[in-house]
């Protein structure tokens, strides 16, 4: 993990539109009536991967956004919000025919959202989109969502992460769900790459098998995973490795959206982990930066900087939780 590399952190995944919608009856679909005034509607980046970019860029870290995006109005847009937040965008791909998907986030009371994703058209990267220089001048390399990237699920994202493993740098992957139909067992030959696998409960649950996060490690560190970091929402996390165990309690919080809580708690675990931080510093650091995000509208517009993270985890109590 060398600190001469051009980047701290290389994020490979998918940009999307998001429109933010408040405030609609969870019925709104099943009435006859065909309009409703909503609380608040918001346009923002979202996407696995361009919300780690920008919430790693925020903490301070230089980061760059591997992923397609359009040369349409709404693209242009897009990448001026990220040249703002200080994300390199010299790995960007944007081919003339590609359209990133939009989607309409419903947000309803307690943060949790509906998500109505549109078509789009040839945004998924592909093997050749990645120069694998750029992968070796990096400290980290995450693939935003393992089931979320397209042709580079079914064949690239094992090359990519060897890759990066052989120069040195810390492979950090999330889950989606399976959208594609690719299966459980996609990523066996991929796992014994990746450093650190951070799915959620459900993801997780589908492709071991296993309702115990206990079990569900074990699955995963037996197909050669290195370190295991097991989102469990409301609930916290719980971290399993060869040599340590633990569950760390989430911070006390009123959701307002949890749409990219979950991006936010990977950026916040690794920007502690390229501090050279201990495991249960970056657990804490991870709950504390998703329930920060939890409190404002949008994927990765809340969190502004390491220190406001801070404030919030020294001011917030957090929940207690008997793991025994």
């Amino acid at each position: 993990m060398e600190k001469g590399k051009k980047y701290d952190v290389i994020c490979i995944g998918q940009i999307i539109q998001d429109i933010v919608v408040t405030g609609i009856p969870k019925t709104a679909l099943m009435e006859e009536r065909d309009s409703f005034m909503s609380e608040e509607t918001i346009l923002s980046t979202g996407g696995d991967a361009a919300n780690q970019a920008v919430t790693l860029a925020r903490l301070g870290n230089r980061t760059a956004l591997l992923a397609r995006l359009d040369q349409g109005s709404v693209g242009q847009m897009v990448y001026g919000e990220f040249e703002k937040e200080g994300v390199d965008t010299s790995l960007l791909v944007r081919p003339e025919d590609c359209q990133n998907i939009t989607s309409i986030v419903m947000v309803q009371p307690g943060g949790v959202h509906k998500f109505f994703i549109g078509p789009g058209r040839n945004y998924e990267l592909r093997i050749e989109d990645v120069n694998l220089e750029d992968i070796k001048n990096a400290r980290a390399v995450t693939a935003g969502s393992l089931f979320g990237l397209g042709v580079l699920d079914r064949e690239g994202i094992d090359k990519v992460f060897w890759t990066a493993k052989e120069a040195g740098a810390i492979t950090v992957a999330d889950m989606t769900y399976d959208m594609h139909k690719i299966g459980a067992r996609a990523f066996d030959k991929l796992y014994p790459a990746i450093d650190y696998l951070m799915p959620s409960y459900d993801e997780a649950v589908f492709v071991t098998g296993e309702m115990e996060p206990d079990k569900i490690a074990d699955v995963f560190l037996k197909a050669g995973v290195g370190n295991v970091v097991l989102k469990l929402g409301d609930q916290g996390c719980f971290f399993k490795s060869a040599g340590e165990r633990f569950y760390t309690d989430p911070y006390s919080v009123k959701p307002v959206d949890t749409t990219g809580c979950g991006d936010n708690f990977v950026a916040g675990f690794v920007h502690e982990l390229l501090k050279g931080m201990p495991h249960k510093v970056c657990t804490e650091f991870a709950c504390g930066i998703g329930g920060l995000n939890s409190l404002g509208l949008g994927a990765h517009r809340t969190v502004q900087s390491e220190m406001h993270v801070e404030e919030f985890m020294k001011k917030t109590e957090k929940v207690k939780y008997d793991r025994t």
